[in-house]
């Protein structure tokens, strides 16, 4: 992204709560607030600011920046959302992922 303070972005996804479950392996926060203060165009989703390697998000190939809009075929419009998503789902479980980098729309395929 261009214009962002990594350090006020830092602040923001330190006190937002984590919706990923470690198992997954991303922190994230709700995209559209995310976006609202880096003056950016509203986006819904969850949106990831940091991924921990050797964990599913990882895998994935999921990045920090990126921005989670559906798990299977659960529209994912915030973190709460991407939580409720993953939180029904069994360890092994295979999933399709949904998400925006850097404005393009992407899918990936993932184990929890």
């Amino acid at each position: 992204m261009v214009g962002f303070d990594p350090e006020q972005l830092e602040r923001y996804l330190a006190q937002a709560r984590t919706a990923a479950a470690p198992p997954f392996g991303a922190s994230v926060a709700d995209a559209r607030k995310i976006t609202a203060s880096l003056g950016l165009p509203a986006v819904s989703g969850a949106y990831i600011g940091a991924v921990k390697p050797g964990l599913p998000a990882a895998a994935a190939g999921l990045k920090p920046g990126d921005i989670i809009t559906r798990i299977d075929t659960a529209a994912i419009s915030s973190a709460a959302d991407l939580d409720r998503a993953l939180s029904g789902l069994e360890k092994g479980a295979r999933i399709r992922i949904t998400f925006v980098r850097d404005g393009s729309p992407r899918q990936a395929e993932g184990m929890l």
